[in-house]
């Protein structure tokens, strides 16, 4: 509870969502390593978009009532609800249903076909719950200069979570994305140095260089 509302919180405004899908999550190490050569294939399409917000936040909801069940019955020292079942009937579906087979078999099994993120994207509850942190409440961004695009595309091909950097890019805006991870890639593949991973607070966040005037 206190990780819930403090830790992530707190750790999520000072680094955004990478701090755990980048850095500590073992999905997320899977996807950085064993799915790195298909992350080209994450769909960034308006579509896989509206299906990504509605399933994510749908699968957040769903778990955040199975906690709830479960700590009252932890309070309450009982394994029953209304003479429902925990175990059977909330945690032992979530446990099979979403964290063995959506988190391991399609999530990994699918990098060939959907890219290498399809877990973090469409279905884990602690990457909604940071995401909306890291949407309203939150130092860090992927900054762009949008005078310096050339359009070619490179972010938005290798970005793993399927966000189309490019057209961020292009209206010189920074991407307020819940689903970011951080991992920097669309930064590193920029040939102009457009983009830019910060954690600043203040509006000055792209700084002058000898490249980017």
């Amino acid at each position: 509870i206190f990780a819930v509302l403090v830790v992530i919180p707190v750790l999520t405004y000072f680094f955004g969502k990478r701090w755990y899908c980048s850095w500590v999550c073992g999905c997320g190490g899977l996807a950085e390593t064993a799915g790195d050569s298909f992350r080209h294939l994450s769909d960034n399409s308006i579509k896989a978009w509206k299906i990504e917000r509605y399933l994510i936040y749908s699968i957040l909801t769903f778990i955040l009532i199975v906690q709830a069940v479960v700590l009252s019955g932890y309070f309450a020292n009982t394994t029953e609800i209304v003479g429902i079942s925990i175990y059977h009937y909330f945690s032992r579906p979530y446990a099979f249903f979403i964290a063995s087979v959506f988190a391991g078999v399609i999530g990994v099994g699918f990098y060939p076909i959907y890219g290498s993120r399809l877990w973090c994207r469409f279905g884990c509850p602690l990457a909604a719950y940071m995401g909306i942190i890291q949407r309203f409440k939150s130092r860090f961004r992927i900054t762009t200069n949008g005078g310096q695009c050339i359009s070619c595309g490179n972010c938005s091909t290798y970005c793993e979570m399927g966000i189309d950097v490019r057209s961020y890019a292009q209206k010189g805006e920074n991407i307020v994305r819940a689903s970011c991870v951080g991992c920097g890639v669309c930064a590193s593949v920029c040939p102009r140095g457009v983009l830019k991973l910060e954690n600043k607070s203040g509006d000055d966040r792209f700084a002058t260089n000898s490249f980017i005037q």
